[in-house]
């Protein structure tokens, strides 16, 4: 197939929910069928901690030449295993300097089909080959089209990148019935009072009436929704300290795709994506 059967309909560094999930990079079992092989070769590189010896063959004959962009086909589930067998020689599921295996994988380039081979070499491009699987396997991928160049990126790049795209949206927070759905769950609440429970500021009744709803149509949740006195005083503290519980914070009103009335919690962020609670020193 030529090059341009696989040219993507989205930017190679679009977001990974983009990339995953639209143009050519998403290939389903029945395009998958037309290829005559593969990407992988599995006898191309030694199995770490076997013994074999890492027999290289000629470059010339091995790797495609083009001066194009060159795009691999990826078994994502094999390619994983593979992957995490042959280099990820400390167990820990990630591919760094540590590591002892032979820091190479042959993939098969697209453009030939998946016949012609080429070598994935060094820490930082396989590092980045297990995160993009990762990636592709979260978004239900079972093939996808890779480009080489979302494997040899800028760190720097590829970095500031990942974390506009991808890892801000882990610190991110909202209190609403969709983020009550992480809160409710957070094991860090060590009381014998395990019930999860919201505190609704005074004079706040629509968004008082909105958790009680939320209780209401999301049971299996045991959602406790108390409302704060207009005074708060230290005798009113003293009297809650048995009965921990989450703050509910600015919320913004909107209309549902019923047409009803509703609210969506505004996002906060907080810090290293451990925490639930907005706190006014890092959030």
């Amino acid at each position: 197939m030529a090059d341009s059967e696989y040219d993507s309909r989205t930017n190679i560094f679009a977001d990974s929910r983009t990339y995953y999930s639209t143009g050519n990079h998403s290939l389903t079992d029945s395009n998958v069928r037309q290829y005559r092989s593969f990407a992988m070769s599995k006898t191309s590189s030694p199995k770490a901690g076997t013994g074999e010896k890492d027999v290289r063959k000629r470059r010339a004959s091995h790797d495609e030449k083009t001066n194009r962009p060159r795009k691999f086909i990826i078994d994502v589930e094999e390619t994983k295993r593979i992957l995490l067998e042959q280099e990820d020689t400390n167990g820990d599921s990630q591919i760094t300097i540590q590591d002892l295996g032979p820091k190479t994988l042959t993939v098969g380039t697209a453009s030939s089909g998946g016949h012609r081979k080429f070598e994935i070499r060094g820490t930082y491009m396989l590092s980045n080959l297990l995160q993009e699987l990762a990636l592709a396997e979260g978004y239900g991928r079972k093939h996808v089209v890779l480009d080489e160049a979302r494997l040899n990126e800028n760190p720097v790049d590829r970095l500031s990148r990942m974390i506009k795209n991808l890892f801000w949206d882990g610190l991110t927070r909202k209190i609403d019935a969709e983020g009550l759905e992480v809160i409710c769950a957070d094991p860090k609440n060590r009381t014998a009072d395990h019930s999860p429970r919201i505190y609704i500021p005074h004079g706040e009744d629509e968004i008082y009436e909105y958790y009680k709803g939320v209780a209401e149509t999301r049971p299996h949740l045991k959602l406790e929704v108390e409302k704060l006195p207009k005074d708060i005083t230290p005798e009113y503290v003293k009297s809650i300290n048995d009965r921990p519980g989450i703050l509910s914070l600015a919320m913004q009103k909107t209309i549902d795709d019923k047409g009803n009335v509703t609210f969506k919690g505004v996002p906060f962020v907080v810090p290293g994506g451990r925490f639930n609670e907005m706190y006014g020193w890092d959030s």
